[in-house]
């Protein structure tokens, strides 16, 4: 199984934003499931803890240029 978080965004303008933050965590080791939302800003993601955790995901949406709330 795995643990789920729910991470509130902000500067997401488009599906494509969200199809990007998408790509780049799914290839994070530990990364069980990703759903990112633009019309509602959030990123719904499932993970192993014992591999990876919200300390990871945040530093690469910044990256792409997204806010995490």
């Amino acid at each position: 199984v795995g643990t789920t978080i729910t991470l509130k965004l902000s500067g997401l303008h488009c599906s494509s934003c969200s199809l990007n933050i998408d790509s780049e965590l799914e290839d994070l080791p530990g990364v069980i499931a990703i759903n990112t939302s633009y019309a509602k800003q959030e990123s719904i993601i499932t993970y192993d803890p014992a591999l990876t955790g919200p300390a990871h995901f945040t530093p690469i949406i910044e990256k792409l240029g997204y806010k995490v709330l």
